[in-house]
């Protein structure tokens, strides 16, 4: 009797643990909140440039990306090896291209607290970061 509770209780806690990991990869990738601002190119440039940015990918692994002032990016999804890349600003947007990745472009919006990348072909959001 005793390994049927044990077995039940560790089915319990990784359902658990599995619900919260798609949990936080669907906060991760809603969409901004009715109040959030698009910022402008200029403003995309002080908010995101020169900052660490964390977030969980659609499948759940946790994330870094910094967008250094020079043009390059680099980015650790969980513990694969960093991946290099670069990203340019046009107008309103952000592109980010890595090789392994490919090529994404989004518009930029903030509500003070959070910052979401929104695809521009699809207008779904790719991430939800929070600056560390």
């Amino acid at each position: 009797m005793n390994k049927v509770v044990v077995y039940s209780l560790a089915v319990l806690f990784m359902t658990g643990c599995s619900s919260s990991v798609h949990q936080t990869a669907a906060d991760a990738h809603a969409d901004a909140p009715a109040n959030a601002k698009q910022l402008s190119g200029s403003e995309i440039s002080s908010t995101v440039i020169g900052r660490k940015h964390s977030s969980v990918t659609s499948t759940g692994y946790p994330f870094t990306e910094t967008f250094n002032p020079d043009g390059t990016a680099v980015i650790q999804i969980s513990s694969d090896p960093m991946q290099s890349g670069h990203w340019v600003i046009a107008e309103d947007v952000i592109c980010v291209t890595y090789q392994k990745y490919g090529r994404e472009c989004n518009k930029v919006l903030t509500d003070g607290v959070a910052i979401w990348f929104v695809d521009i072909v699809n207008n779904k959001t790719n991430n939800k970061f929070t600056v560390k």
